[in-house]
This record gives C-alpha cells, structure tokens and sequence, in this order.
C-alpha cells in the first residue's frame, strides 16, 4: 500500500478527513500530494473515544494495522507518526494507553510499546530535547531506532 492509497482509504472510511487534509509534510518531502495531517486524525479518534465511539476506533486501528503490515515506508511512517500524536493527545487523559490497548493490533501495539518505551527513556531530558529525539525515532533521522521490524 503506497500512501495516496494509504490516505485514500482514511478518507473514504472516515469522511469527516476529507476536507481537513494538509499539503506538504516534513517527513516526507517528496510526497506533494494532500495527506491526512496525523495529529488531526490523532485528535479526531481520541475524540471518538471520548465520545463511545467504539466502532470508529475499532476501524480506525484495523487500517493502522494493515497500514503497518503492508504499508511502504511512507505509510509506516505515517503510521508511527499518528501513535506518537496519539500518545501526545491523549497522555494526561483518562483515555491513554488504557483506552486504547484494546483496539490495538500486534503491529500496532509493537508501536506504541516502543514510543512509550522511548517517552520514558527521555522523561529526565529537557522537553525539547526529548521533542527532537522523539520525532528523529518517529521519522527515522539520523541514527534513530527504527520501530518497525
């Protein structure tokens, strides 16, 4: 799954994206085409959450996990990109990690497993310093971790 197919299919499961996408994005330059902006959407399923939405997230993680499994690097990005601003969103909410391990799939608890592992990891850095290594281990800068197999 490549990404357009990879927005194309959130756009069509979650119409409410459609209109709220973004043009460019820093951890994927040579894509130029609208994307669906992961903290939008991170916002958007915790929302869901909140709101007993269960089915919503259900699908939502359902195409994050085929997203990881069959997803070029783009998408996989992407991918670990929203469980990162999904963490980000939801950290001091009741609606954490408690929320959503259960909507999890293997692929993507891997994921926030090791976001989480990284966020604890960088809890004695200054912030913005453990912003600048979460997002090289996110987007895969430098010499950062990869989070995929």
């Amino acid at each position: 799954m490549n990404l357009k197919q990879a927005m194309s299919y959130l756009e069509q499961t979650f119409p409410e994206m459609k209109n709220r996408r973004v043009v460019t994005s820093a951890w994927c330059p040579r894509f130029r085409e609208p994307i669906v902006d992961e903290h939008d959407f991170a916002r958007f399923v915790a929302r869901e959450l909140t709101r007993g939405k269960s089915h919503c997230v259900q699908l939502a993680f359902d195409g994050m996990e085929a997203m990881l499994c069959s997803g070029e690097t783009e998408v996989r990005d992407w991918v670990c990109a929203f469980v990162d601003a999904l963490q980000e969103v939801t950290g001091w909410k009741e609606t954490g990690e408690i929320g959503f391990v259960r909507f999890l799939g293997p692929e993507t608890r891997r994921a926030w497993m090791a976001l989480d592992a990284i966020r604890a990891d960088l809890a004695d850095c200054s912030i913005l310093e453990a912003e600048v290594t979460m997002w090289r281990a996110v987007h895969h800068t430098g010499r950062g971790a990869s989070l995929r197999g």
